[in-house]
């Protein structure tokens, strides 16, 4: 059975520039992907479908991404059988690191691949979009500016090989609760240019991204998660430069490689869970390519 890894999903940028008629939101935003991935299993010429998670609670199966990708892709393609997927989650479920739409996304690759469908770039984002905003970044990944509702997107410098801790508290954080809270005080947010990230990542300048670190749902998701504070106050203590990924809960941090090492290595428990990873220049990676 052809095995997959979708890569998880950091934001160097996010800002916040609206809220569509439909209640998507329209954002600014720089993803980057990094080496935590989840594997994805497909079986092909199944009579029945079937999702088996590994006991991870990923709710209705009629609203996760796998179904909806899988059924989107036999509907329009006039694909045959059923197909089995198993995931082993190594990303968090719910933590802002896009591990939901990267199952989607690897889905995706499977099926093109076994069933040799030749699609285009703008294919590909039109599937993808049907099935979630982020989709179609993580079906590319790398370095990418994405525009609109998250669909747009134009491929930026690689951020180079440095050090990245992921740091999760092991809660969740909802998503529509914090876009509707961002919703009440929008009108507050001073919208920040993107210009300087994307300069810092031309020059490859490692102080220039952490001076444009920014991401606008902090102000709504900060004050709803004490202990998401929490986490920001004791990372500001061993002086990490540091940013919420997406809405939250997960925090990265661009650390230095010895300072990386030494804080895996004590694990402090007030960090909670830490994965040390690094940039990616690919969302999807079947087994060869991983091994390469």
């Amino acid at each position: 059975m052809p095995a997959y890894y979708n890569a998880a999903k950091i934001n160097l940028f996010l800002q916040v520039e609206g809220k569509r008629k439909d209640g998507y939101h329209t954002l600014t935003s720089v993803m980057q992907s990094v080496s935590l991935f989840d594997g994805v299993t497909v079986d092909f010429e199944r009579t029945v479908f079937s999702l088996d998670c590994g006991g991870a609670d990923l709710g209705p199966r009629e609203k996760n991404s796998v179904y909806r990708m899988w059924y989107l892709l036999k509907e329009h393609y006039h694909l045959p059988g059923e197909i089995a997927v198993t995931l082993d989650k190594k990303i968090p479920v719910g933590a802002g690191l896009a591990g939901g739409s990267g199952n989607a996304a690897a889905v995706l690759r499977a099926v093109t691949d076994h069933y040799q469908l030749d699609l285009c770039a703008e294919e590909i984002v039109a599937v993808c979009r049907e099935v979630g905003a982020d989709v179609a970044f993580c079906y590319f990944g790398g370095t990418m500016l994405a525009t609109g509702i998250g669909e747009r997107l134009k491929p930026l410098p690689p951020l180079p090989h440095w050090d990245i801790l992921l740091f999760h508290g092991g809660f969740h954080v909802s998503t529509p609760e914090i876009f509707k809270a961002y919703d009440e005080i929008a009108l507050g947010v001073t919208q920040v240019p993107v210009e300087p990230m994307l300069h810092a990542l031309e020059k490859a300048s490692r102080e220039g991204v952490l001076y444009a670190l920014y991401n606008g749902l902090e102000k709504a998701t900060f004050p709803r998660y004490a202990a998401l504070r929490k986490l920001s106050d004791q990372l500001e203590a061993y002086a990490l430069p540091h940013l919420m990924s997406g809405s939250g809960p997960t925090v990265f941090a661009l650390a230095e490689k010895k300072a990386a090492q030494n804080l895996m290595k004590a694990s402090p428990p007030e960090l909670g869970r830490i994965d040390h990873v690094y940039p990616v220049t690919k969302g999807i990676f079947s087994e060869e390519e991983m091994q390469k």
